[in-house]
């Protein structure tokens, strides 16, 4: 638990952020679990819904306009792909900034908050700014709990 600077002497890392540090590894490592299972389910999906859409040509006129309709109600492909991607990037790069605060370094503050921004602004792009505020008010407490230890990191 303890670090060694570079002059020798001892730096000890706060428990506050130990455990702030320790809340982020478990919340990294479900995220990178589930978006991996994601892109696997992404993969099963587009064959599915390609598939519904080739029988629903064959069948006729009004199963392929309630199909269209039905789809025309969801995000488009590429925007999931967008999302799921950023996301599956911004979770790494958090993960690199929590583990150089780890380290005590103070750039991995930086890292951190960047990528939780952009995480959050692709959020509310994909679900819109109401379903996106329980992450909002979660990410900025981070952030200020993790910008109150900034003193402790060099």
């Amino acid at each position: 638990m303890e670090q060694t600077n570079n002059g020798g002497e001892t730096a000890k890392r706060p428990v506050f952020l130990t455990v702030l540090c320790i809340l982020s590894f478990i919340a990294a490592g479900f995220a990178i679990l589930g978006y991996i299972t994601v892109i696997g389910l992404m993969g099963a999906a587009s064959v599915a819904v390609s598939g519904m859409e080739s029988m629903a040509s064959e069948m006729g006129g009004e199963m392929s306009d309630a199909m269209s309709s039905a789809m025309a109600a969801t995000p488009g492909v590429g925007l999931t792909w967008a999302y799921i991607i950023v996301g599956f990037l911004t979770t790494i790069v958090g993960l690199f900034g929590v583990i150089k605060m780890w380290k005590m370094n103070k750039s991995g503050f930086m890292l951190y908050t960047g990528a939780t921004v952009v995480s959050l602004i692709m959020g509310i792009v994909y679900s819109g700014f109401a379903a996106s505020i329980v992450g909002i008010v979660i990410s900025a407490a981070f952030i200020v709990m993790y910008g109150l230890n900034m003193k402790h990191l060099k």
